[in-house]
Order: C-alpha cells, then sequence, then structure tokens
C-alpha cells in the first residue's frame, strides 16, 4: 500500500475529484490529509527555495534565514509575498476534513489541526475530533502560528497517552525545540515534517538518541538531494513519503504532480524492501494500521 502522509485539503487548488483521479494515476492508495490552515499561494520561485535550503542547512546561516521568514509576516500573523497578504487561519477546520474523510473512509486519513497558542481548550478540541472516524494523529505548525513549542507539554502528553502521532512542522529557534519534545515524551511518535525543516542536519544527528523522532520527506522545502541525505543519516525506517500537495511540484496544465517525490524515494539508494517500507507500510505500523 502507498500512502501520502503529508498532503493538504485544498479544494480551491485541487478539487477532491480531481485528487482521486490523480490518486488512481500516480498509484497511490491513501492519503492523510490536514485543513487547509492559509489561503491558497502561488508557486515559490525555485531559486529562492534553493537559497533558502543551503541557508537552513548550516547553523551559521540558518539566523538569516529565520530572518527571510519574519519578514514575510505581518504584524497580525498573516503571510505576505510581495504586494499579496495571505491569510493564515489561526484555526484550520477540521470538521470540514470529517465530512471528507466520511465521505471517502477508503482513500483518506486525517490529522487533526491543532493550535494551542490560539485555542485555550486545546484539549477539548482533540478529544472533540479524536473520535471522528479517520482521524489518525496530531498536526502541529509552530512555524507559521508562531509560537514557542514550550506551550505544547499537556497537548502532548495527552496524545501521548492516546498513542496518537504527532506530525509537526517546527518553527526556528524556540519555535522548534525538537529535542526538548522527544526526549520529554519518548513514547509519542513525533514526524517532523520536511525532513526536519529548518534544522535537517541537525535534528538528523539525534537519531540515535531520539528514536521516537521521524521524518517525512515531503515539499519543495527539501529536493532529492536533501531527501536522500536525509534518508542516509535517519535510516530508511524513519522516513516517510508525503508529497505536501497540492503545493510544490506542478505538471503542464498547472495541477499537482504526484509522481515527484515517490520518484526521489522509488530512486533511493536503499533495498527494493526499504524503498516499498518508505512508501506506505513504515507510516502505516506508526498509525497502528500494521
Amino acid at each position: 500500500m502507498i500512502i501520502d502522509c503529508h498532503a493538504h485539503f485544498e479544494p480551491r487548488m485541487l478539487e477532491l475529484e480531481r485528487v482521486v483521479a490523480k490518486m488512481d494515476a500516480a498509484g497511490v492508495d491513501r492519503i492523510a490529509l490536514i485543513p487547509a490552515m492559509n489561503d491558497p499561494l502561488p508557486q515559490t520561485p525555485e531559486r529562492l527555495l534553493a537559497v533558502m535550503r543551503k541557508l537552513m542547512r548550516r547553523p551559521s546561516t540558518r539566523a538569516l534565514a529565520e530572518r527571510v521568514h519574519r519578514a514575510t509576516l505581518t504584524r497580525g500573523g498573516d503571510l505576505r509575498l510581495g504586494r499579496e497578504v495571505y491569510a493564515i487561519y489561526a484555526q484550520p477546520d477540521n470538521a470540514r476534513l470529517a465530512e471528507v474523510l466520511a465521505a471517502h473512509p477508503e482513500r483518506f486519513f486525517g490529522w487533526i489541526f491543532l493550535n494551542p497558542a490560539a485555542d485555550p481548550h486545546v484539549l477539548d478540541t482533540l478529544e472533540r475530533w479524536r473520535h471522528a472516524p479517520g482521524f489518525v494523529g496530531v498536526k502541529l505548525h509552530p512555524h507559521w502560528h508562531d509560537y514557542r513549542t514550550s506551550i505544547l507539554g499537556p497537548l502532548l502528553a495527552r496524545c501521548q497517552e492516546l498513542a496518537l502521532p504527532v506530525l509537526i512542522h517546527l518553527g526556528f529557534g524556540r519555535r522548534g525545540a525538537y529535542r526538548d519534545l522527544a526526549a520529554a515524551f519518548p513514547r509519542l511518535t513525533i514526524i517532523a515534517a520536511h525532513a526536519g525543516f529548518p534544522f535537517y542536519d541537525d535534528l538528523w544527528a539525534y537519531k540515535n538518541a531520539l528514536p521516537n523522532l521521524h521524518v517525512d520527506l515531503s515539499s519543495p522545502y527539501i529536493d532529492e538531494a536533501l531527501a536522500r541525505d536525509a534518508v542516509a543519516a535517519m535510516g530508511p525506517e524513519r522516513c516517510l513519503f508525503g508529497t505536501d500537495a497540492p503545493y510544490g511540484f506542478h505538471e503542464e496544465d498547472g495541477s499537482y504532480d504526484y509522481g515527484t517525490i515517490r520518484g526521489w524515494v522509488e530512486r533511493m539508494p536503499v533495498s527494493a524492501a526499504q524503498v516499498d517500507a518508505m512508501l506506505g507500510p513504515n507510516f502505516a505500523a506508526l498509525i497502528g494500521l500494521s
């Protein structure tokens, strides 16, 4: 079974019917969807992404990458790209995704998107949605929701108690204290999005010390070379196939190309069994599907 563990429910960019058609064409069996957290975004130029990847891979230049990121945020916490401002939603809509999961249980899983910085009743919100069919874990985004990960303690304790994996898009500095989180909750499965953005190599170095830490290989935040480095450092058993669809890679008609990152995984210099595991079984095991 091939499972995309990291994609977004964004019908304004890719209607659900086309998502299913593209899944079938690409041989993707199931997708773990994330509620939309922002207005639809334009494609980021690859030249800029390449520069940012290079800056983030070195501790000495990561602070510059952070300054570039902070410059894109408005005082109200939205995203400014050029002259356009795109809203970042403080509380993404889990209800709409729940409807999709109920209608298509054979094709989609869901991540419960939580933001403890904007939701004083975040534990109640978790309890509300964890019983909805199809949800398999919790998504957190301290990078764009702009909070220090130290506030996550009670929520992560509950996720650990419930054996719910957490997919987290780490932020810079104290907005991405992955070592503290993984060490404080050793029975909690933590998946660092986008190969451990924005830390990459520094995060991979703690593979042995933090056995509950995994990475997905999604998004143009990384490229094929960086994905290979992640697999070499973390080991294929700790890496998961994801796309970040519908962001990043597009076909000639402008729609999402589900084959790009799958190609990265299939070309990895590891055994065929390890490639197959990254494409689905690794994630299935983390959510208790196997």
